[in-house]
């Protein structure tokens, strides 16, 4: 699997992401230990988790990032592996889900805040270091220069080598970066948003979920940050409809994306997947890394599989007339 440096880092992370929300829950341990095995062995090293993931699915709390750790381990530290996780998350509930939109009023990015979630993190993976940190999500009231000093002070301790954030208006990236470079401090490494070739129907997401629209794509362009697209397979609609019919989907997935324009493109990837001889899922997958900037979507298997799946024909790359037609189909 080819991968990319990350500009302004010493970082080299592969063009696709593993996910790993449901390690350790509804993936079993050993199941878990095959999909990173299976995804390293293929040539991917950039793993994404956070400290919240499996906490809605589970009593014991971060079970994602303790599964990995307990991975990581096992295999002797695989060279070149880079994990990055995620904190500063409004709370969670366990077995029983949250309301994002209800969270928002709980925002946790003060100093301690940040530097607790860290040092959980940093216990739960069993390292000493986070190679890429992102805060999960934005509190848009508190001075972005106060959050950039955090980090940064986190970073000369020691205890992560780079930061980043996740579902962050590109106007606060900038202002993040504005300051960052007149007080000489790192900025942002990379973006993680909601990416996907599909169109999720309004009300799909909660509105914390950062979308990539026009504008963000010529913001993320202008500025060359790289970004992590998650649900970049849209929680395979594309796939299940491609092999199996709309029929075969669940009626949830459905209401999340089944529209004029997400039928519309996924007529036009199964077009180009014949024309390329490969499938749906490499298209929708080559459709985000084949950008102007850097641009890494994150695979969610659930199983091998899955992530075979996920992974055949990973270094496709699409031309610019290619990527336009998908989207607009001109």
């Amino acid at each position: 699997m080819q991968s990319s440096p990350l500009p302004g880092t010493d970082l080299s992370v592969s063009r696709i992401s593993l996910g790993t929300v449901p390690l350790g829950t509804h993936v079993s341990r050993e199941a878990s230990f095959a999909m990173l095995d299976g995804y390293v062995a293929s040539g991917g090293n950039f793993i994404d988790t956070a400290h919240v993931y499996s906490d809605w699915f589970s009593s014991e709390r971060h079970m994602s990032e303790k599964t990995i750790g307990q991975w990581l381990r096992a295999r002797g530290w695989p060279k070149d592996v880079i994990v990055a996780t995620k904190g500063g998350h409004p709370p969670v509930a366990t077995k029983g889900g949250y309301s994002a939109d209800a969270a928002l009023l709980e925002p946790r990015l003060a100093p301690d805040q940040i530097a607790a979630d860290l040092d959980e993190s940093l216990h739960c993976l069993g390292v000493e270091r986070i190679d890429l940190y992102y805060l999960h999500r934005d509190d848009p009231h508190r001075p972005v220069g106060e959050i950039m000093e955090t980090l940064s002070s986190l970073q000369r301790q020691g205890k992560l080598r780079y930061f980043a954030c996740s579902n962050w208006h590109p106007a606060r990236i900038q202002a993040a970066h504005d300051y960052a470079q007149s007080h000489g401090l790192q900025t942002f490494a990379m973006s993680q948003i909601f990416w996907s070739l599909a169109v999720p129907n309004p009300g799909a997401f909660a509105s914390d979920h950062i979308q990539m629209d026009d504008a963000a794509e010529r913001f993320y362009a202008a500025a060359n940050i790289p970004v992590c697209a998650f649900t970049s397979q849209a929680r395979g609609f594309f796939t299940k409809a491609a092999t199996a019919g709309l029929d075969a989907i669940k009626p949830e997935r459905r209401r999340d994306f089944e529209n004029a324009m997400t039928l519309a493109r996924l007529a036009r990837a199964k077009e180009v997947a014949a024309q390329l001889g490969t499938t749906v899922t490499a298209i929708i997958l080559a459709y985000i890394k084949s950008h102007a900037f850097v641009s890494i979507p994150i695979i969610g298997p659930h199983s091998l599989e899955q992530l075979h799946d996920s992974l055949l024909d990973a270094d496709l790359m699409l031309l610019p007339e290619t990527v336009r037609y998908l989207a607009t189909g001109q």
